[in-house]
């Protein structure tokens, strides 16, 4: 994994909600910001798939492709309830295209410049090659016969030509698929067709879009953000990893906080009740966690280079594993194209601690009335007003190696995409 690849996101400090307005940036948490407010996605994909309650946006990314007419984002969601954690369904990412006016315009320029410059080379090179002596139109008639250039079976308007038929462009040229039936072609009146787009650019278009001129999908709804909870947002600064100057000071245990305070306050209590079941006996303490496994030492220490970062970003590259697979890591085929899916990003350890997961879910709970009112009475009763909210190890982010764009290629689409989620052990 080169160090150029892989990019980091750092906490770059809060968003206020009236600036929570771009749809073209990178950041943690704050309500999602479409790329066209008037279709946002279905809210069946914004929701829990084991409670039904709305998903927390933890990060919206914009990551458009190279070479690609769309806009593309990430969304990631989780579900900030502690009985869903482990179950799948608890969290989930949407990724959703708009085409770039802008870009695709210039692209067809160039695809238009490419395609006349071939033509004329196309043409200077065919008269340069014809025969100065006897030639088959002599005996057929030089401008009808077979092989011509106007009419006929090999004829510039016949079957398998440049300007009309089958797999043609210009919709308002003769022959097999003509004017009011061409099948590709852009539209079906016979006399002023729209300009038809260059072929190269075509050919991408068709192959990124999916087939649509079926029976109408019934209406779903959508997602109304007013009704989705959401934490504070948070900027995010893009950089490169480096991994030239490990920080030796920086400290670890926030990977293992939640795992380390439960651990104190259990000690406290024991120590109040004579001891527990440690009485009596010497307890070295590990270098590392009990049960914690060396593909988490290894985590760890590549974390240090940079221990703020909430995400890591590298498509089609590898990820960094919490902890040794206990499932395959190896997705599911994109539900829309059939394509294999691909590594794309992550969500680190860290995002817990900018994002009050805590602390909201404790403030949603039924039992956050009567607990506001007094003090819990026990250290244990401490650490189960900690146990609650969204938890994991880190969130990997898989997605359609293709970029498939589910849809006609002018509008808006929204795909749901594959996420595998590595929690404490």
């Amino acid at each position: 994994m080169a160090n150029d690849q892989v990019l980091l996101g750092l906490p770059d400090g809060p968003i206020d909600k009236t600036d929570d307005t771009d749809a073209y940036i990178t950041k943690l948490g704050g309500l999602p910001v479409w790329l066209q407010d008037e279709q946002p996605p279905k809210h069946s994909m914004c929701k829990c798939k084991v409670c039904g309650a709305w998903m927390y946006l933890l990060c919206q990314s914009y990551v458009p492709l190279p070479d690609s007419i769309f806009h593309r984002v990430l969304y990631i969601w989780g579900c900030n309830r502690r009985q869903c954690m482990g179950k799948e369904g608890s969290f989930s990412v949407i990724r959703s295209h708009l085409v770039d006016e802008q870009y695709l315009k210039e692209r067809q320029k160039k695809e238009a410049q490419k395609k006349k410059k071939n033509k004329k080379q196309q043409a200077k090179a065919a008269a340069t090659a014809l025969p100065q002596g006897f030639q088959m139109g002599d005996v057929w008639g030089a401008n009808t016969g077979f092989g011509s250039s106007t009419d006929g079976f090999g004829s510039a308007a016949g079957f398998g030509s440049t300007t009309g038929g089958f797999g043609s462009t210009n919709a308002s040229a003769a022959g097999f698929g003509s004017t009011t039936s061409n099948f590709g072609s852009t539209a079906f009146v016979k006399d002023t067709p729209p300009p038809a787009k260059p072929d190269a650019l075509a050919d991408q278009l068709g192959q990124l879009s999916l087939d649509t001129r079926q029976s109408k999908q019934p209406v779903v709804a959508t997602v109304d953000k007013t009704k989705l909870p959401s934490f504070p947002g948070e900027y995010l600064y893009i950089g490169t990893e480096d991994t030239t100057d490990k920080q030796e000071s920086a400290d670890m245990t926030k990977y293992k906080e939640y795992i380390d305070m439960a651990e104190q306050y259990l000690d406290d209590d024991d120590d109040e009740q004579g001891g527990g079941m440690w009485g009596g006996e010497t307890y070295e303490k590990q270098a590392l966690p009990r049960g914690v496994d060396k593909q988490f030492k290894k985590f760890m220490e590549r974390v240090a280079y940079e221990p703020s970062q909430c995400i890591r970003y590298e498509w089609s590259g590898t990820p960094l594993l919490y902890h040794a697979p206990t499932t395959s890591l190896q997705p599911p085929a994109c539900s829309s194209c059939g394509q294999p899916r691909v590594f794309e990003m992550q969500l680190m350890p860290n995002l817990l601690s900018v994002l009050p997961t805590a602390d909201t879910a404790a403030a949603s709970s039924p039992s956050a009335s009567t607990s506001s009112t007094s003090q819990p009475s026990s250290k244990q009763q401490q650490l189960d007003a900690m146990n609650q909210g969204m938890e994991f190890g880190t969130v990997l982010v898989f997605v359609c190696k293709a970029d498939c764009h589910p849809g006609d290629d002018q509008d808006p689409t929204h795909a749901t995409e594959f996420v595998i989620v590595q929690y404490e052990q």
